[in-house]
């Protein structure tokens, strides 16, 4: 038997003494990768979070590059060939395998399917796997669906983060104030807190205290860590983590305004460094417009000032200095390792389901394009910029994309 197999074994066994069981997991709304070989599901239909033991796996270095240009047919063949929705993506830290949570068939039955940069899937058995779970109290009940088809209730969780022990949970409550923060401890006691949260959206003049977080992350400066939220239409929020206390009803501070008519995708952290120094950033995905990268250092001076409590001009952006980013399409995206993101895309211009790896130094991929540099013709001979800058990123791209044999002599 190999080690990975008993590590597997002696993991179930714990487990099960635990008072673990296998899962039930009616639906999947988000995931959120947690400590050691835990990963936790949100089941709206069921207003439950569940903590699955996956098996043990072998930590991977940097550099696995996922070029997986037809994710489609790779999801849809693990569930019987039946079409497919991502509902969500996160990577396992450390190991380059990324998690995919689709629902499938007139049922929208749950799956959970892990994928390689080898192109090669696995789905879990989500009835077989050792799991904990906890119920989220106070969950929306309602039977009302937003434009008759999407339930209130799918609501119940819309982003779920793991942070230093706790699990951070945004979505709707039945309360009043719906618009909701849960904490959660893991391993699950019968404790849980629960915030209200309202803000002031600049784009509608309006405080609003039902719409909720879309997405989110985490951030720290001047000593304290803050929850950085991103909600509909697309008001830009932070929270200190102090402030999320049980039954206390706060207001974040509105620190910017980043365009209307557009939802939030997904939200993460990510650091850089360049020239020895390190600085940190937020990457905001949207389904409505490009991304943005968000300077740690930006979200640090707003600080000092008052958030954005007037009405923003229709269609201007207010508050801190993003940079677009060119991730058109992107669905969920995640950290691969300190070189990569990787993302599940919908490739407009193939109309194309993927899941692909993006550098973090340039965030686009070289062959979504066809420019100057693709034709057989170019030669950077003579172009000292282009040999001393351009060159070296497209010779790396190359390789990572699958290119190699197109690298071209300097000469």
């Amino acid at each position: 038997m190999r080690l990975s197999t008993i590590t597997a074994v002696l993991v179930c066994g714990l487990c099960t003494a635990l008072g673990a069981a296998a899962a039930d997991v009616k639906s999947i709304s988000r995931l959120a990768a947690g400590p050691g070989n835990t990963l936790f599901i949100a089941d709206w239909k069921a207003a439950r979070v569940h903590a699955i033991s996956l098996p043990a796996a072998q930590q991977q270095p940097a550099g696995s590059a996922f070029n997986i240009l037809d994710l489609e047919s790779l999801l849809s063949a693990q569930v019987g060939g039946a079409k497919v929705t991502v509902e969500d993506m996160v990577v396992r830290p450390g190991t380059a395998q990324v998690y995919v949570a689709v629902s499938y068939g007139s049922a929208k039955t749950p799956a959970l399917i892990m994928v390689t940069s080898d192109k090669k899937a696995h789905r879990i058995d989500l009835k077989a796997a050792a799991s904990t779970s906890i119920a989220l109290r106070d969950a929306p009940t309602t039977d009302y669906s937003f434009w008759r088809e999407t339930p209130e209730r799918s609501f119940t969780v819309t982003d779920m983060k793991w942070r230093d022990g706790e699990l951070f949970v945004a979505g709707l409550s039945n309360q009043d104030f719906a618009s909701t923060l849960r904490r959660i401890r893991y391993p699950f006691d019968s404790k849980q807190s629960i915030t209200s949260v309202e803000i002031y959206h600049a784009g509608h003049n309006l405080i609003e205290t039902r719409a909720p977080i879309r997405a989110m992350s985490f951030a720290s400066w001047g000593g304290k860590p803050y929850l950085v939220a991103a909600y509909t239409c697309t008001p830009l929020v932070t929270i200190p983590l102090d402030d999320l206390k049980d039954g206390a009803h706060i207001r974040g501070k509105t620190v910017a305004e980043l365009g209307y008519g557009n939802t939030p995708a997904d939200m993460i952290s990510y650091s850089r460094t360049e020239q020895g120094k390190t600085e940190d950033f937020l990457l905001l995905a949207n389904f409505d417009r490009v991304s943005n990268i968000i300077p740690v250092s930006q979200l640090e001076a707003t600080g000092s000032r008052p958030g954005i409590e007037k009405q923003v001009p229709f269609g201007q952006l207010a508050g801190v200095e993003v940079m677009q980013a060119p991730l058109a399409g992107t669905l969920r995206l995640d950290n691969l390792d300190e070189k990569s993101f990787v993302v599940v895309r919908r490739r407009l211009e193939k109309d194309a389901l993927q899941l692909v790896s993006i550098g973090k130094e340039l965030s686009f991929r070289l062959t979504d394009h066809v420019s100057e540099y693709a034709f057989a013709e170019y030669s950077f001979k003579g172009n000292d910029f282009q040999l001393q800058n351009i060159k070296p990123r497209q010779d790396m791209l190359l390789k990572d994309e699958g290119f190699p044999d197109l690298i071209k002599a300097s000469e």
